[in-house]
């Protein structure tokens, strides 16, 4: 499962923007980095809480994600995920108080989570279904979230076995979270890691261990570049990059790959 590890440490450089750009994880291994675009790393770091945390309604932010916290063993229900925004304005209540909210299709390239409001008819002719709440401050008004069926389909039939974890942010400038992930493979091997995420004021940290702690993966990224060691159970090396302004160094142990 080692590769496994490598594509969701890599999966979360992509959500933190910190420089990957049309990389499909769930589809291309590790060797396609060789052809990732590098970004300016200042840039992209800054932006990372704007990216990440701004909750848009209809195409528009409403507001900002607070926190968002995700407990799941092997099947979602409607308690799965709790997410709390702060409204940027007491006007947009109106527009909330009775919307059942879903996530629309994410588009290539975008790197921000856009939801709508679901009629009655949405909900049944999208197959949509409640995976959460979201709660909305300062008013402490609480409204279903929802998901298309077939991608919750999709997620109880992945190699994820189960999740619990969180993600917190009090200024909307710095995000911390943290998660334990419970994966099984096609030959039945269960494995369990931990992934910690620290970002903001232009730097980011991902890191991955497995359950005996050791480290597998390690994101580091600032103003003046960024490194990625990623380490098999026994802690050989698979992948090492460094980028900066001199230029991109990637080593890849192929006879891992």
């Amino acid at each position: 499962m080692d590769r496994y590890w490598v594509r969701i440490g890599v999966g979360a450089a992509a959500v933190f923007c910190v420089g990957f750009v049309g990389i499909t994880v769930a589809k291309k291994g590790v060797a396609e980095l060789k052809t990732a675009a590098w970004g300016p790393v200042q840039r992209i770091l800054q932006d990372v809480p704007r990216h990440l945390l701004n909750f848009r309604l209809e195409g528009r932010r409403v507001g900002q994600v607070r926190s968002i916290d995700v407990s799941n063993e092997g099947e979602w229900t409607p308690k799965s995920v709790a997410m709390t925004v702060q409204l940027d304005r007491q006007a947009d209540l109106d527009l909330i108080s009775d919307c059942s909210l879903a996530t629309e299709e994410f588009e290539h390239g975008r790197n921000e989570v856009n939801f709508r409001c679901a009629s009655a008819e949405d909900i049944d002719d999208d197959h949509l279904v409640q995976i959460g709440e979201i709660r909305f401050q300062p008013a402490d008004v609480v409204r279903p979230l929802l998901v298309a069926r077939h991608d919750v389909d999709r997620l109880e039939h992945s190699e994820l076995r189960g999740v619990k974890g969180s993600l917190h942010s009090s200024d909307g400038k710095n995000v911390t979270g943290e998660a334990t992930l419970d994966i099984e493979n096609r030959r039945g091997d269960r494995e369990r890691a931990s992934v910690r995420l620290d970002a903001g004021d232009g730097r980011a940290l991902i890191e991955i261990r497995d359950e005996n702690g050791r480290e597998l993966f390690r994101l580091h990224a600032n103003d003046r570049g960024v490194s990625i060691d990623a380490k098999d159970k026994r802690g050989s090396e698979l992948l090492r990059l460094l980028a900066g302004e001199a230029g991109v160094s990637l080593k890849v142990n192929a006879e891992r790959h």
